[in-house]
This record gives structure tokens, C-alpha cells and sequence, in this order.
């Protein structure tokens, strides 16, 4: 009876921590992707919206052309003001997915609340911040047990022997908290978001206004 009583007792307790813990990351995750999204937006707040650079004011002019004259139009763009004196054909030696990114929030998401100048100069921003969540995501998923219990020498030797990893002897120690959430995966995401929030070789190319493509 002492023995059910104390694990009855001991359940609820197991319920408030996990409460706590999962808040607690949630809490750490947001301040990451808020500071992540300060950061990038210093250059905005210090010099205003402006696309700054030569390649992003490039990419901000092809999705002006793209904006108003269309995907037809721009695919067949041939641009007499770049790579004088020879002209450039824009849609066969462009990345045109960051224009059209622009573009649709321009007219689907933000309308007339915000110019094409603004979504151009906030989108690496914003992606910066959505590149730092995900890579938090990846993270966790690494550092799963069943992901991370072997090794590169026994995955590599099984793809050679042509069958598939033995998960049980892949699967590593872990606490499993409230919706089924790992631990330690949660907290490995969690410095994963740190970390990106932050690293400079990302935090160079997604600046507020520097509308390249590496932002995206």
C-alpha cells in the first residue's frame, strides 16, 4: 500500500516538472529568436529601411520589375544597366526565389500596409530568425536517441553490408517529458537556436537590407 501511495503521489510531481521544464524552454526559445531578430534589425533601427550593398539593391530592382510587370515579363528580362556593356538576361542567371518570395507577401500577406521597399529590407530579418527555429528543429532531431546511439563507423559498415541499422542497438539513454519531447534533444535545440541566433557567418548575410540571397 506504501509502495502505491508513494508512486501515486509521486505522479503528479513528475507532471509539474515537466510543466516547468517544457516552460522553460519555451521561455529560452523565445528570447533567442527575439535577440536573434534584434540583432538583424540594428541596421534598420540606426539607418532606416534601406537596401544597402550592391548585389541586394540588384535583387531589390528585379523584384520591382517582377512586382510590376510580372513573371512573364520577367523570365524574358533582358537588363541593359547591369554588366555593361553587354546587358544581362535576368531570368536565365537568376535565383528568382527570394524575388518571388517578396512579391507574394507584398500582395498577399502586407498589401498596401507595407511598400516592396520595406518586405525587401526585412526579409533577411525575418528568415534569419526562421533559419535560427529551424536549425533548433534539426538539432533536436540529431540528438534523438535512436539518432544519435551509434556511430558514423557502424552506419557506414551496415550501408556496405546493404541492411538496415539495428535500432535498439542504435537507441541511447533519454527522459521522455510531457508530449512525448526528449530531454536531452530539447536542450540540445535550445543552445542549437543560441548558437545560430548569433554565429557571425550567418549574422553577416541576413541583416535588415541586405536583401541577397543567402538570407534566404
Amino acid at each position: 500500500m506504501a509502495g502505491k501511495s508513494s508512486s501515486a503521489s509521486s505522479a503528479p510531481s513528475d507532471h509539474l516538472i515537466s510543466l516547468v521544464w517544457i516552460g522553460a524552454i519555451l521561455y529560452g526559445v523565445g528570447i533567442f529568436l527575439s535577440n536573434a531578430y534584434a540583432i538583424r534589425l540594428q541596421a534598420i533601427q540606426e539607418f532606416g529601411p534601406v537596401i544597402h550593398e550592391f548585389d541586394p539593391y540588384f535583387n531589390w530592382r528585379a523584384t520591382q520589375y517582377l512586382y510590376e510587370n510580372g513573371a512573364k515579363k520577367f523570365f524574358t528580362w533582358f537588363d541593359h544597366k547591369v554588366w555593361y556593356p553587354l546587358g544581362r538576361p535576368v531570368g536565365s542567371t537568376i535565383y528568382p526565389g527570394m524575388q518571388f518570395t517578396a512579391v507574394y507577401l507584398k500582395r498577399y500577406v502586407f498589401g498596401d500596409s507595407m511598400s516592396l521597399n520595406d518586405v525587401c529590407c526585412y526579409i533577411p530579418a525575418w528568415f534569419g530568425v526562421i533559419a535560427t527555429f529551424l536549425v533548433g528543429c534539426i538539432a533536436y532531431e540529431a540528438s534523438l536517441p535512436v539518432n544519435s546511439g551509434g556511430t558514423i563507423f557502424g552506419v557506414a559498415l551496415d550501408a556496405v553490408r546493404g541492411r538496415y541499422a539495428n535500432p535498439k542497438a542504435m537507441a541511447g539513454d533519454a527522459r521522455s517529458r510531457l508530449f512525448g519531447l526528449s530531454s536531452p534533444s530539447l536542450e540540445c535545440a535550445l543552445f542549437a537556436m543560441g548558437f545560430m541566433g548569433v554565429v557571425p557567418a550567418h549574422l553577416m548575410r541576413s541583416v535588415g537590407g541586405g536583401y541577397d540571397n543567402e538570407s534566404v
